[in-house]
């Protein structure tokens, strides 16, 4: 579910002041870090979210501090860990999150016109209309990629076609009623693109057909190199490992065609605000609810602490407060994104979020800021009887598996192992660090009620 990208889109015409932006989230579902060609990626070109990057900032070190769709999707709306706002699977009771506060919220509250449009993904019985949503164009559950019925404000709707491209109408058609108002706008455009199944729309599908793809040099790694509880993923054919390199192939061409509609619609996202003046007035945001390992120590997933499954695209344009061109290695997270919109529209921060706004940083680049986090796996717990938690800092990453009472350990050194494929745990001359690492972790989890 990667890869999700959401555009905060707020217009504001002259007569409007700096303080009250537009607001768009373009948000995806399971999309990569790698998966733009700003960031590297070998087979496609994405001119228009590059653009965003170019004209704005580009975080290479963004991160997800649970790796699944609905507590992604939590963490975003709500500023908090998992550990606060409580959504630890993709499958937890509904109305879980009504004791905390949105980010709609707050701007609906500070009187924005808001629009959640796309996919939603956290339990919602009917797919109808979310607290602090003035306008609703979703559906219940993971959807389909073609013909999507659409709850519209309560009502049901057969839509026809690609749904990232009726989204994207349905996108263009608040922009232009939002043009006649008065207030800002906070406009979250929701895609289901790259998520399976993998069905690109048909102007790209196959475009990829004759670009020969690699498996990752790790993907043939022995079973036995793994962690224990990676092995147990690794020999569950057909459930999560890579059992036919053919099928691999074809998938990972349909993923990368379906982020090709992503970047053609959000063209068209930009070029209705340049048509309307309101472009360079308007905060654009785009990020996702998780990453995903594509073959990757032989699996094809989400959820682990690896790298892939964790790191996410996070790109922001805002003349006004972004300089251009500015890349940032600070290791941010999806819980920053709702500090970060309220500091920008001039609204204050609850107290009992754990995000942090990343104005300070974008403003000057060598202000403080966090060196590590807590990483929580999500409840495999009651899958698998086991719970993964991470420490990730800029070069070392810590890794703790506990089941039944017993605990395994990893370590990896991204610097000189970037695919981590070596676990320095046991190794005499990290033993300082791996105490270290274990100290911050336990700590943490005490300070965010993890124990």
């Amino acid at each position: 579910m990667l890869v999700a990208l959401w555009i905060l889109g707020a217009c504001a015409s002259e007569s409007r002041t700096p303080a009250r932006p537009n607001v768009l989230l373009i948000f995806t579902d399971d999309q990569r870090y790698d998966s733009l060609s700003i960031t590297g990626n070998p087979y496609i070109q994405t001119p228009a979210l590059d653009r965003i990057a170019a004209e704005g900032a580009l975080f290479r070190r963004a991160y997800v501090s649970t790796s699944r769709c609905c507590p992604g999707r939590a963490a975003l709306l709500t500023g908090k860990h998992a550990t606060l706002h409580g959504v630890w699977n993709n499958h937890p009771e509904p109305g879980g999150l009504a004791a905390h506060d949105s980010v709609a919220d707050h701007l609906d509250r500070a009187g924005y016109r808001t629009a959640w449009i796309g996919k939603w993904h956290l339990p919602n019985p009917g797919g109808g209309p979310v607290r602090g949503f003035d306008r609703w164009v979703s559906y219940e559950g993971p959807g389909s990629h073609f013909d999507q019925v659409l709850n519209v404000d309560g009502e049901s709707l057969q839509s026809e076609g690609f749904q990232a491209d009726r989204l994207t109408d349905h996108a263009l058609e608040f922009l232009g009623e939002a043009r006649d108002s008065d207030e800002p706008f906070f406009l979250t455009l929701a895609f289901k693109n790259p998520h399976v199944p993998m069905t690109p729309a048909p102007r790209h599908a196959g475009t990829l057909d004759d670009v020969p793809v690699a498996l990752p040099v790790s993907a043939r790694d022995l079973v036995s190199s793994l962690p224990a509880f990676y092995r147990v993923l690794r020999n569950a054919s057909g459930r999560h490992a890579i059992d036919d390199e053919e099928a691999y192939a074809r998938d990972l061409r349909a993923y990368w065609e379906l982020m090709l509609s992503v970047d053609d619609n959000v063209q068209r996202v930009l070029d209705a605000l340049t048509v309307s003046g309101e472009l360079d007035d308007t905060l654009i945001l785009v990020t996702t609810d998780n990453g995903q390992l594509l073959g990757e120590h032989g699996l094809q997933q989400k959820g682990l602490s690896y790298e892939p499954s964790i790191q996410v695209p996070l790109l922001m344009r805002f003349p006004e407060r972004i300089q251009a061109g500015r890349t940032m290695d600070q290791l941010v997270l999806t819980e920053d994104l709702l500090p970060t919109v309220l500091d920008v529209c001039g609204l204050d921060v609850p107290a009992d979020v754990q995000g942090k706004s990343l104005v300070p940083i974008l403003e000057d680049p060598s202000a403080p800021w966090r060196e590590r986090f807590l990483y929580l796996a999500p409840a495999f717990g009651g899958e698998e009887g086991m719970v993964e938690r991470a420490v990730v800092e800029e070069r070392f990453k810590y890794v703790s598996f506990e089941a039944a009472g017993t605990r395994e350990e990893i370590l990896f050194d991204r610097l000189s192992d970037p695919d981590e494929r070596v676990n320095l745990a046991t190794q005499p001359d990290q033993a300082s660090t791996l105490a270290r690492m274990r100290r911050w972790m336990e700590d943490e989890r005490r300070r965010l009620g993890d124990l």
